[in-house]
C-alpha cells in the first residue's frame, strides 16, 4: 500500500467507524450464525437457548422492516421506524440484539432505547413469547473503566457484554483487536505504534 497521504497504510488503520468494525464481525459470524450464537450466549452469560437454527442481521431496522413485511407500519404501531440494531441474532425462541461502541460510551437517551427494546419487541403480535436479550459490545478498556469510574446503572439495561478483544480472539482478527484498543487512545497511537 503506497498512498502517501494515508502514510502508506490502509484506511482500516485510520477508521474509527463503529459500522466498519461491526461489518467485519458480521462477515466472520455470518459464516456460522449458530456457532456465533452459542459462543455469544456462553461468553456474555445469557439465559438463551444456544441450540437450533440462528440467523444473523447487520444494521437491522427491525421494527420498520419486520412490520412492513407483515403489511403494517412501525409508525402506526407506535414503534420507532428508524431504530437500528448494530447486529441481531434471530433464533426460534430468542432474539439477541447487539449494540456496539468503539470510541464512544453507552449512555443518555440511547440507553433508554436499549431498555425499552425488550418490551417493544414483545409488544408485536406473534413475538410476545420471544426471549429478547440485549448485549453490549465495546472495548475491554471501556468495560474496565465503567466498572471503576462509571455511574451506577450505566450498563444495567444490558443482559450481557462482550468485548472487541473477545471477538478478535474468537476470529483471530487483528482489526477487531484494533477496535478494542480505540476507546480513548490518543489520536494517532496506532500509526505511531506501527512505525
Amino acid at each position: 500500500m503506497s498512498i502517501s497521504y494515508l502514510r502508506n497504510r490502509p484506511w482500516s488503520s485510520w477508521t474509527r467507524e463503529e459500522r466498519y468494525f461491526c461489518s467485519l464481525l458480521f462477515s466472520h459470524a455470518s459464516q456460522d450464525p449458530a456457532g456465533f450464537a452459542a459462543w455469544l450466549i456462553s461468553t456474555a452469560g445469557l439465559g438463551a437457548g444456544a441450540g437450533g437454527e440462528w440467523d444473523l442481521g447487520y444494521e437491522v431496522c427491525f421494527y420498520r422492516d419486520y412490520l412492513w413485511q407483515l403489511g403494517r407500519s412501525a409508525k402506526q404501531a407506535g414503534l420507532p421506524a428508524k431504530r437500528t440494531f448494530d447486529l441481531c441474532l434471530f433464533g426460534e425462541r430468542d432474539m439477541i440484539v447487539i449494540e456496539a461502541k468503539v470510541c464512544e460510551a453507552f449512555g443518555g437517551s440511547q440507553n433508554d432505547d436499549f431498555a425499552q427494546d425488550r418490551a417493544r419487541i414483545n409488544s408485536i403480535e406473534g413475538l410476545e413469547d420471544i426471549g429478547v436479550h440485549v448485549v453490549a459490545l465495546a472495548s475491554s478498556r471501556y468495560f474496565a473503566n465503567t466498572a471503576r469510574f462509571g455511574r451506577p446503572g450505566t450498563l444495567a439495561m444490558f443482559d450481557g457484554r462482550i468485548s472487541w478483544a473477545q471477538a478478535a480472539e474468537r476470529y483471530a482478527d487483528d482489526l477487531l483487536l484494533q477496535a478494542d484498543g480505540m476507546y480513548k487512545p490518543r489520536p494517532d497511537a496506532y500509526l505511531l505504534e506501527a512505525d
